[in-house]
């Protein structure tokens, strides 16, 4: 009786969407010359797909263990002490997308297996993780990729834990059951609704609580990328491998407006504001729309590799940066990511030769750091300076990075924090936000000059502390210094680099792969210079 009230909603939606589109029927005998058939349009999906495929791997154990974490022309390592934590069979099948909920309390994914799972965050207290961590007070030698002499002999990392550590629980919150083939995409509200696109030709919307669909919104074929709006969550944008950019109004239960880009739709992005969106192709254009009142018209076409003509033009993945509106990070399958200040290019970051394409890279919280997956199975991670090269006409390359090994990965996401009002009342989920230490850090005398930063930048403006640490108590030296006079006493040294070290420290990383697995990992380490 359910399925049959449910097949009955959306057989209802569909005619409800299909009523109010008198354009894109109009526009059906224009589409007829569109140069890319559907057979070829498919053809490119189950290429992309078997590409993604080929390295799967098996889940292993969830006992905590240390993850080698490598670097390219870096002098400083960052993640020096990575632990992975949390190993949760998800999916059946190959994981396409994770996503955070805005509020920090829900991670969605989707993928193969067509379900969407929710799963909930919570925390683990530090006493608990120290007891199944391997080598989790070890000062080993950090590993480098750098052959020069200098990085012969890296300086010993040290490790602090974090009063509560991110993990999620292991069996999902729910599950949401109706797409019929593979979930590609995912969106959340500002109010924690979700939708959910698929090749089965539909987007949906759905709830936390609620077990049936909200809404189902038909298209014409393989929905690739969702967004809602980020200032009225009652309009989400869509992107199809039909060559169509629709608009959607969730009450209206229809098509507001929409655009033709005569090529398959591979990533979209709203702006900040809500007034424009950006649109990325398989051909490796980027087009650029505002919006003029319920509509929206095409401002600017890009091609972001230029007059250079290369095999891997695929656009992965498109995100505004959140400390600067005018930055927009570009990644392609030609393992370039591209930062783009409005429609002028200004940064590329590059990973190593052997990576191949970089699917959608995310900016931590801070935005001082980008993370992004390689098609070598290793997730890249580095560092953004979102003002680096205004002034200059010259484009910025950077190649240096950190990067570590994930059989199979597909996705990598870092979490962003809870919100205040999200915690339990026991204060969880805090070590990335603001709260008063428990105690006070303590200094070893051997690495207060060469191997550590400034102290200071751990803590903000207001004077408060980014988290907790403690050192393990084997560790701990006979002698204290005030943080004040130590970060006096240090904050000159390399303080470019001191402005990304409280991002680094304690910054959780999502990743999810071809057997379904999805992965935790944690940054423990103190940066150490090389």
């Amino acid at each position: 009786e359910a399925d049959a009230n449910f097949q009955g909603k959306v057989h209802e939606f569909s005619s409800t969407a299909e009523e109010h589109r008198p354009r894109e029927a109009d526009s059906q005998e224009e589409f007829q010359d569109f140069n890319m058939s559907k057979r070829k349009r498919k053809n490119w999906w189950k290429r992309f797909v078997n590409i993604r495929k080929g390295g799967e791997g098996n889940a292993g154990t969830n006992k905590t263990r240390r993850i080698k974490v490598r670097q390219n022309k870096k002098r400083w390592l960052e993640f020096s002490g990575l632990y992975l934590g949390q190993e949760v069979r998800a999916h059946k099948g190959l994981i396409w997308k994770m996503k955070f909920s805005p509020c920090g309390q829900y991670l969605a994914s989707g993928g193969e297996d067509g379900v969407v799972c929710i799963w909930r965050v919570t925390s683990l207290d530090k006493s608990s993780i120290c007891s199944t961590t391997e080598d989790s007070t070890s000062n080993s030698k950090v590993e480098c990729d750098n052959s020069s002499p200098r990085n012969k002999h890296s300086s010993q990392p040290f490790i602090f834990l974090p009063n509560s550590i991110f993990q999620i629980e292991e069996s999902p919150l729910q599950e949401f059951f109706g797409h019929s083939s593979d979930v590609l995409d995912l969106a959340w509200s500002n109010s924690d609704i979700l939708l959910s696109s698929s090749m089965d030709k539909t987007v949906r919307l759905w709830q936390i609580g609620c077990n049936q669909c909200l809404n189902v919104f038909h298209h014409n074929d393989y929905v690739t990328c969702i967004q809602f709006n980020p200032v009225d969550e009652n309009y989400f944008i869509s992107g199809s491998i039909d060559g169509k950019v629709r608009i959607w109004g969730i009450r209206e239960e229809r098509v507001i407006d929409w655009a033709d880009i005569r090529d398959v739709i591979s990533a979209i992005s709203y702006q900040q504001d809500g007034k424009g969106f950006v649109v990325g192709s398989v051909t490796g254009t980027c087009c650029f729309y505002v919006a003029s009142g319920t509509y929206f018209q095409l401002e600017a076409q890009i091609d972001v590799h230029g007059k250079k003509k290369v095999s891997g033009n695929k656009i992965t993945g498109i995100q505004f940066s959140q400390k600067n509106s005018q930055r927009i990070m570009i990644t392609s399958e030609d393992s370039k990511i591209c930062i783009f200040d409005g429609t002028e290019l200004v940064q590329k970051y590059k990973g190593l030769p052997k990576s191949g394409s970089q699917m959608s890279g995310s900016f931590t919280s801070s935005g001082k750091n980008i993370i992004s997956v390689g098609e070598d199975s290793h997730v890249y991670i580095w560092n953004f300076d979102d003002m680096g090269n205004a002034s200059s006409k010259q484009t910025k390359s950077e190649r240096s990075c950190e990067y570590f090994f994930s059989k199979g990965v597909t996705v990598a996401i870092p979490w962003s924090g809870m919100k205040a009002d999200q915690r339990d009342s026991s204060g969880n989920y805090s070590h990335r936000s603001s709260e008063m230490p428990t105690q006070q850090l303590e200094v070893a005398p051997e690495t207060r000059d060469h191997e550590l930063f400034s102290l200071g930048n751990w803590f903000t403006t207001d004077g408060s502390c980014r988290g907790s640490m403690t050192w393990p108590e084997e560790k701990l030296p006979s002698w204290d210094l005030p943080i004040a006079e130590e970060d006096q006493q240090l904050s000159h040294k390399d303080n470019c680099h001191d402005r990304s070290v409280s991002e680094t420290w304690g910054l959780s990383i999502v990743a999810a792969g071809c057997d379904g697995t999805i992965k935790t990992f944690h940054n423990f380490g103190l940066p150490v210079r090389l």
